[in-house]
């Protein structure tokens, strides 16, 4: 499959996207630091989805909501359409460079499960498109969501499954790769099942195998992720942002920070057994309190990466 390549002139800065899952493979800075992490081992050849990158999640995060739909459905194990020509900013002006990508439902024939999406029997519909923005530092990934059936609304949930490369293998050094900004967050940690608020003071580090879900309060808390990433040698940091809404109301944003870290690692055909240095994933996502998507409505799931 033809990569498609983002360049936005005036700064440098360019993004590449693989068609299948139409899953950014890479994000470079002004100065050419690569931002974004992909397995060495990963296959690019439509086989399966792509370890890294940005994989983009929907209808659901694992198998929350459909046991038997494969982990975090099928937007990453399809063939994406480009719909737009490239808008490649010139030299002289600060214009973002972007490219949109459409999937719909009708050509969605796998991953699909055997309950409310099974192909062929399911009366959904709705159409996918995403759209990736290049701008001088920063990467803007939205995903648009549109339940285009006549008859029955759907629950979802949708993330955006960000890897993170962490320069000079340092993901296990706390002073070079940390993420900062959750305190006060409800925190679901999958591998003790422990459940607990992050202390504000307190950097989320890589000391062990790290998934954890953090979740804004729904009282008090922010309905707009806002984070900073460090990753790793030459103090690079990058600023992530998300916020979401279903039919035009705001949904709280929550967070997964993941790294499968020494065991996990050997376990996954994709890879390496060493990667677990490499890399961070900060995941946002609409995950808790999602309305379901009634017909004719539309969600927006906005992520902006900002090299720092």
């Amino acid at each position: 499959m033809e990569l498609v390549e983002l360049v936005h002139e005036a700064s440098g800065c360019k993004a590449t996207v693989h068609p299948f899952g139409a899953t950014i493979l890479s994000f470079q800075n002004s100065s050419g630091r690569e931002i974004l992490f992909v397995s060495r081992l990963a296959k690019l050849d439509g086989s399966k989805a792509v370890r890294g990158g940005i994989p983009l999640v929907f209808p659901q995060f694992g198998k929350a909501l459909d046991a038997s739909m494969p982990q975090h459905g099928f937007l990453r194990n399809h063939t994406w359409t480009p719909t737009t020509s490239p808008n490649t900013a010139t030299t002289a002006s600060s214009s973002p460079s972007s490219q949109d990508f459409t999937l719909s439902l009708k050509d969605v024939t796998e991953a699909r499960g055997t309950e409310k999406w099974e192909l062929g029997k399911s009366d959904l519909e709705c159409t996918a498109t995403f759209r990736v923005t290049v701008g001088p530092d920063t990467l803007t990934t939205e995903l648009i969501i549109e339940n285009t059936g006549e008859t029955s609304a759907f629950d979802f949930q949708t993330l955006f499954h960000t890897y993170y490369k962490i320069h000079g293998s340092k993901a296990l050094d706390p002073t070079i790769c940390n993420v900062t900004g959750l305190g006060g967050y409800h925190v679901d940690d999958k591998i003790t099942d422990e459940t607990y608020v992050q202390s504000n003071e307190s950097p989320i580090i890589v000391d062990r195998e790290v998934d954890r879900i953090y979740t804004p309060s729904q009282d008090e808390g922010p309905t707009e992720l806002n984070v900073t990433v460090a990753t790793g040698e030459g103090g690079g940091k990058v600023q992530v942002k998300a916020y979401g809404t279903v039919d035009g109301v705001t949904v709280p944003m929550s967070v997964v920070v993941w790294n499968p870290f020494i065991e996990k690692a050997k376990g996954m055909g994709d890879f390496g057994d060493d990667q677990y240095h490499d890399m961070i994933c900060v995941e946002p996502g609409l995950l808790s309190n999602v309305p379901p998507l009634q017909t004719k409505k539309t969600a927006k799931f906005t992520q902006i990466i900002t090299s720092l």
